[in-house]
């Protein structure tokens, strides 16, 4: 009996922030934030010294539809510019999040995240539970990253 092969998912979403590029990069790398503007993280933990930059781990749970389980691991970072986190353990996704500066003192946030889910039946199942949740997910990020970066500014 052949099982299916796992399929990656990847999900795209731009967004504009009224705050400059190196005020909303300082926010989104800032680990300890993540939890107020991500949908659906549950819990994000480092389990390195390091923090920050190339090298930071961390472990982290999202609940979208089903708990997935991963630990993530910074594999690019450009000041105001990049960060990448990649899974090493868990369910294998990739963030990537460019910082782009625009006039007037706005910032562009261009997300990538790529996620596979395991073949066979456990994978469409996930899959299944998942599915109502990604539109939701990605819609609530965006809003909710612009409002919180927005409202720092006028605090």
């Amino acid at each position: 009996m052949c099982q299916d092969p796992a399929v990656a998912t990847i999900v795209e979403q731009s967004v504009e922030i009224a705050a400059p590029v190196d005020e909303v990069f300082a926010y989104v790398d800032d680990f300890s934030t993540t939890r107020d503007w991500m949908y659906g993280l549950h819990k994000i933990e480092p389990v390195t010294e390091q923090l920050r930059g190339v090298g930071a781990e961390y472990d982290g749970v999202m609940k979208v539809g089903v708990s997935l389980t991963s630990r993530i691991r910074c594999t690019g970072w450009e000041l105001d510019r990049l960060i990448e986190l990649t899974s090493v353990k868990g369910i294998r996704n990739t963030q990537r999040w460019t910082f782009s500066a625009l006039d007037g003192d706005r910032t562009r946030v261009d997300a990538w995240i790529s996620y596979t889910l395991p073949g066979g039946p456990a994978g469409a199942a996930m899959a299944a539970a998942m599915k109502p949740f990604v539109g939701i997910a990605i819609k609530h990020t965006s809003e909710t990253l612009v409002r919180m970066v927005e409202s720092r500014r006028g605090a």
